[in-house]
């Protein structure tokens, strides 16, 4: 799975960010406080993806896993995540912010999931840094602007989450495929 479509399909999957915006509780009387607060947190984490994947061949050598192995490894918390976005997408696990941090750090734990983590660091050393922040961009610009606006409906959000939720499953039996075959 290399080319740009594939890579960037597999971060917004592994993303998902109709299920990021499901997983927060917003009222939309406090909208314009936290509405900065949401684009910085974007900011953070989009910076935070690129340094993983820009350093995502060092990271590995540290750790002494060959690309392979990471990608066999990745498909784990990878399918687990979609099948758990396919079973409950519309289920938030965060309260609705008050303070001006928390709302930064809600963004954040959206934004920065261990499967997104892993999937870029996967992609970036299988299919080339650039490739994957393109990814990485898309992913944060949407998950951004549902989290920012939050104008879409519930069940519609529901439904897209599900489908990425099963897109991410596909993605995960795919990845752990081509990490076998590598090994």
């Amino acid at each position: 799975m290399s080319g740009l479509g594939p890579v960037m399909l597999m971060v917004l999957a592994a993303a998902n960010p109709a299920a990021g915006a499901l997983s927060v509780a917003w009222r939309p009387s406090n909208r314009d406080r936290w509405r900065p607060r949401v684009a910085l947190a974007a900011a953070a984490a989009v910076g935070a993806l690129w340094v993983i994947a820009a350093l995502a061949a060092p990271i590995l050598d540290a750790l002494s896993v060959t690309t392979g192995t990471w990608r066999l490894a990745t498909a784990v918390p990878f399918a687990v995540a979609g099948l758990r976005w396919m079973v409950w997408p519309a289920r938030p696990v965060h309260d609705e912010p008050r303070a001006g941090v928390q709302t930064a750090l809600i963004a954040l734990t959206v934004l920065l999931t261990p499967q997104l983590v892993a999937v870029v660091l996967s992609t970036a050393a299988q299919d080339g840094a650039l490739r994957t922040m393109a990814g990485v961009v898309l992913a944060a610009l949407a998950t951004a602007a549902l989290l920012w606006f939050r104008a879409v409906p519930t069940p519609l959000l529901s439904v897209v989450a599900r489908l990425l939720g099963g897109i991410a499953v596909i993605l995960a039996i795919a990845l752990g495929v081509d990490g076998t075959q590598t090994i």
